[in-house]
């Protein structure tokens, strides 16, 4: 019984290091900014690393040549914000954040 603890424990270890392994390109494209189909493309072949090893290759490469899209996408409350900092910090005058105020709003 001691053995099959032993092989038990053991095993599971290995299964939690394979799974971080895979999750390495995953991991990479969140980090990136990378969202949609690229982000689901790199899910996909990373996790068919488990069957297919090149696939994980293939994962890894393009979550780290694929620009991260979701990361450079900027709202217009992001905007406003920086906007209204430069504001607070005397940097742009009142009718200048007004004027961008409302296009932003717009």
């Amino acid at each position: 019984m001691a053995e099959f603890l032993i092989v038990f424990g053991i095993m599971f270890i290995l299964g939690l290091i394979l799974v971080g392994f895979l999750l390495i390109p995953i991991w990479i494209a969140n980090a990136r900014g990378i969202c949609g189909g690229e982000k689901t493309t790199i899910s996909i072949l990373s996790w068919m690393g488990i069957f297919f090893g090149i696939t994980w290759i293939v994962a890894l490469i393009l979550s780290l040549v694929w620009r991260g899209e979701c990361a450079m996408r900027e709202t217009n409350l992001d905007k406003l914000e920086k906007v209204s900092k430069l504001y607070r910090n005397k940097s742009i005058t009142r009718e200048e954040y007004n004027e961008i105020k409302s296009k932003l709003l717009d």
